[in-house]
């Protein structure tokens, strides 16, 4: 398999079980920092350990199997690209990637709608421009605080978090993916809609 953007590549070859046992055993964080540093085979890594669940938080909006893949594929390129800029919140790049992939995934999807449209309906140029810059600051805000939360929860907590609740994966998606029953992933997702909801509102001082 092979990530591409434009004439650039990194290939995962017939290395990759040595990559996972490498990935299984290392920090994410360290990992990153070789791949901040120019490592390629660190890219690989991440790119083996988190190439699905990008993939499903790409097609719960596209709902279009050629159109994820390509998605996944533009999110990780945007990794390699920007890594020097990137500050991981916790250990894990993975809620970078799929907030990346589901942006991609958003914009593919709204070219398409408009592709669609009446050339003069401007609706979505309103609704631009109706998320102003102070709108967008506490939106920002709310979404870092968002992610050290979920920084600090159980790593299947955080994987049902992207794929659920970022990602619009369906529960039984979600459990297929995770290899957990639907029943835990409802379960897990109602108590994380709660604890955001009660840290959202002490966000706001209410």
């Amino acid at each position: 398999m092979e990530v591409q953007s434009g004439s650039r590549g990194v290939s995962v070859g017939a290395d990759s079980l040595s990559l996972l046992s490498v990935a299984a055993s290392a920090d994410e964080r360290a990992l990153f920092e070789r791949v901040q540093a120019g490592d390629r085979e660190a890219f690989r890594v991440i790119f083996r350990m988190h190439m699905r669940s990008v993939y499903w938080a790409a097609f719960g909006v596209l709902q279009s199997r050629s159109d994820s893949e390509e998605v996944m594929q533009d999110a990780f390129m945007t990794m390699w690209d920007k890594r020097m800029s990137i500050e991981l919140v916790g250990e894990s790049t993975l809620p970078w990637l799929v907030t990346t992939a589901r942006y991609h995934a958003l914009n593919r999807r709204r070219a398409e709608e408009r592709k669609r449209r009446d050339p003069l309906d401007g609706s979505a140029e309103l609704l631009d421009r109706a998320l102003g810059p102070e709108n967008a600051a506490v939106a920002n805000e709310a979404r870092q605080h968002i992610e050290e939360v979920m920084a600090q929860m159980p790593l299947v907590d955080q994987e049902i978090f992207w794929l659920c609740l970022v990602g619009d994966l369906s529960y039984k998606q979600a459990a297929r993916q995770l290899g957990i029953s639907h029943g835990s992933v409802r379960n897990r997702l109602s108590r994380l809609k709660a604890r955001l909801r009660s840290e959202l509102s002490l966000l706001k001082g209410d």
